[in-house]
């Protein structure tokens, strides 16, 4: 019995014509037999040709020209076995980490990881997709720039999910469910931090978040739900929002966080707390804080997020709300396999839930 004949007939057709590929009977560049042709050489009919042309022309096998025909782009039908990774950072910071979870797992399997630096810049982020997709990458693992941003580059994602290949967006999630999503539950660590604070004694708290990324945004709602929850007010002048990037303009970056701090304390009632939007900008804010004579937590109480290297060094300390790192690398690796494998996107949603990490930044106010 033929092994194909179990087959939908527009799935038969697909796999001819990438036997007539496979054997050079259609070179790069030529016009592939008509609807017609087709549809009179399988006995099927047009709209059955149709279909399997469509997923061929999704996988970027075949392209069309308006009124002229389809054509054969000359991308092989076989996995590249290359993957690529985009980071807003290669910094040592947590991404050592990361990038440790997703080129262990995919080397495992065969792939290969090719790695951007998109220094948190959506252009630069547009650039090294772009060079990736020439390169052919099966799929695309990415940490979104600027996520909280309308101009990201969303619409490129979409662009080379029609291209049938799988984009695991990593640390961001969109509205859009177009997506599969590695994430923290956010909302829940900004919580967990301003909740504790609270526990201690703390009413004064302020903020500092960086709103061009969703995560921040994230925390930030999860901080005004701990405070509803406790009855405290919400005080505008707590509240500090961030723009310029730590890993994009850190010179800026550290103008920006020190003017931030000393507007915080440039008027009665100070604030007795700081949750950070991460540990970057908590040590940032203690070195800061130590410049003018204040110390962490005798002066002021300090939480960070993503517990990472920076607050276990040179006797820091810093109470932090944990980020899984490379377990996350691990499993958006794992779900960039399981689509190629299976030859299907999925729309898989991963969280993962922030636990509080205690260390000696924060002291009991009575």
């Amino acid at each position: 019995m033929d092994q194909d004949s179990y087959l939908p007939k527009y799935l038969k057709i697909k796999k001819d014509i990438k036997k007539l590929i496979k054997k050079h009977k259609i070179k790069p560049g030529e016009k592939i037999p008509s609807e017609y042709e087709l549809a009179r050489k399988h006995d099927v009919s047009r709209h059955t040709v149709r279909k399997a042309l469509d997923l061929l022309l999704q996988e970027g096998l075949l392209y069309k020209e308006q009124g002229v025909g389809t054509f054969y782009g000359g991308k092989s039908d076989n996995f590249s076995k290359m993957v690529g990774f985009v980071s807003i950072s290669v910094q040592d910071y947590i991404f050592a980490d990361i990038l440790t979870g997703i080129d262990d797992f995919l080397h495992d399997a065969g792939y290969q990881l090719l790695l951007g630096n998109s220094k948190d810049n959506i252009a630069r982020e547009a650039e090294i997709i772009n060079n990736m997709l020439e390169r052919d990458v099966d799929g695309l693992i990415i940490e979104p720039a600027k996520s909280s941003y309308a101009d990201n580059n969303k619409n490129i994602f979409h662009k080379i999910r029609e291209k049938n290949k799988p984009v695991i967006i990593l640390d961001s999630s969109f509205s859009d469910d177009s997506f599969s999503y590695v994430v923290v539950d956010d909302i829940q660590g900004g919580k967990s931090a301003t909740s504790y604070l609270i526990e201690r004694g703390h009413r004064r708290i302020a903020i500092i978040y960086k709103d061009s990324h969703l995560p921040g945004r994230q925390r930030f709602l999860g901080y005004k739900k701990a405070l509803e929850a406790a009855e405290i007010p919400l005080q505008e002048r707590y509240i500090k929002s961030y723009h310029f990037s730590e890993l994009e303009t850190p010179d800026k970056f550290s103008d920006e966080i020190d003017r931030i701090v000393d507007s915080l304390f440039s008027k009665e009632p100070l604030p007795t707390a700081i949750f950070c939007f991460n540990d970057q900008v908590a040590v940032e804010v203690k070195e800061y804080l130590s410049l003018q004579g204040r110390s962490v937590p005798d002066d002021i109480s300090l939480i960070g997020y993503d517990d990472s290297k920076l607050v276990k060094l040179n006797n820091i300390g810093i109470t932090s709300i944990s980020h899984p790192k490379k377990l996350a690398g691990e499993k958006a690796a794992e779900l960039m396999l399981k689509n190629l494998e299976e030859d299907e996107l999925s729309t898989d949603r991963i969280i993962f839930q922030p636990e509080l990490v205690e260390r000696d930044s924060v002291k009991d106010i009575n």
